[in-house]
């Protein structure tokens, strides 16, 4: 799966026919998806809306047992609830010294007051870092810990009112900012390989056998409202008017200006039928390679476009078109002085490949 997943980032984008001037056919070079992800179907689309498209998001369903989902959820509860009482007790404990304290600023007469006259050097620098103390450790309090519980009702708190506990969960998780920060979108999946291995680490089998909330880490966050959403759509499913739970199995999604949103159902490559795929994936990869180490990759690109060409003309990729198109990929081979017979055979034949580049 990883294999296929950085390969395909190198591939160029798919060749479709266009139609010229003056009217016929012809092929022609345009971008389209790159393998392995494809174009969300339109069925996602309510879904999609709340997605940012600056992110990456990871999608999959989380079979957990209920029992780890609920310890999952109150043990931060708890730690959650211990933080709000401290913040509550230390705002009730300084309840009078900050409304005393700016009292003179606005010409009130102050609690907190003193009379630096009769003081010495010692007692007013005792008063000045007993009062800067406290403002520093409240400063602390309120920057660093106020936004946890604030944070967990309107995350997970919001989340499992919604849902509750259920034995299949969706889970959404978007990129952090410190992952997607500086990405460009509408490259990365060719270009950033080291990218590639990181996502794809992340939707790995033995990853997503954690629990949903225990998967949060420095490069993925779950997005609450993308998950309530989710059920809600599936939920709806039973009128006749939502999405199988299945539509949610595990996937990348990514957004980018040429093609919009894009879907890679990682779950479907573990599959036979997927690891069918993704070999002969591997093997078309392998045939623009060995092209390019040759200095023949455009050699590559025209006999793509060659073939989607034939395959996308009305009535099919019939048996005499896929004639038509062998003896003009051979002579395409032959005027560059490439063995055409000898070159399949090293990269393992032909079955297969018009199926991808369909």
């Amino acid at each position: 799966m990883a294999k296929s997943a950085r390969r395909a980032g190198k591939a160029k984008a798919s060749v479709t026919p266009s139609v010229s001037s003056s009217g016929a056919s012809t092929p022609s070079s345009q971008p389209g998806p790159l393998p392995p992800f494809t174009k969300a179907p339109a069925s996602l689309q309510p879904f999609l809306e709340q997605l940012s498209p600056k992110e990456v998001y990871l999608v999959h369903i989380d079979t957990s047992p209920k029992d780890l989902k609920t310890q999952t959820f109150f043990a931060p509860a708890v730690l959650n609830v211990v933080i709000a009482a401290l913040l509550a007790f230390r705002t009730y404990m300084v309840r009078n010294f900050y409304p005393a304290l700016l009292a003179p600023l606005i010409g009130l007469t102050s609690t907190v007051a003193v009379d630096t006259s009769t003081m010495s050097w010692g007692e007013m620098a005792n008063v000045t870092l007993r009062r800067t103390g406290n403002i520093v450790i409240d400063y602390f309090l309120v920057t660093v810990f106020l936004s946890w519980p604030i944070g967990f009702v309107k995350g997970p708190v919001k989340w499992r009112s919604k849902i509750g506990f259920r034995d299949q969960e969706i889970i959404v998780r978007r990129s952090q900012p410190t992952l997607s920060q500086g990405l460009d979108r509408s490259r990365w999946i060719k270009d950033d390989e080291e990218m590639r291995d990181k996502i794809v680490a992340a939707v790995t089998p033995d990853r997503i056998k954690k629990t949903g909330y225990l998967l949060v880490d420095a490069d993925w966050n779950l997005d609450y409202d993308a998950m309530i959403k989710a059920h809600e759509l599936v939920d709806k499913a039973k009128k006749d008017d939502g999405l199988p739970l299945d539509e949610f199995r595990t996937a990348v999604i990514v957004n980018t200006d040429a093609d919009g949103w894009l879907i890679w159902h990682v779950e479907d490559e573990d599959t036979p039928e997927g690891r069918e795929r993704s070999g002969q994936r591997d093997q078309i990869l392998a045939f623009k390679d060995k092209l390019t180490a040759m200095g023949k990759e455009d050699l590559f690109f025209r006999w793509v476009e060659l073939i989607q060409y034939e395959s996308t003309r009305p009535e099919g990729f019939t048996p005499e078109r896929q004639q038509s198109a062998m003896v003009q990929a051979k002579k395409l081979f032959e005027d560059e002085n490439v063995d055409f017979a000898r070159f399949w055979e090293e990269v393992g034949g032909l079955q297969g490949f018009t199926e991808q580049l369909d």
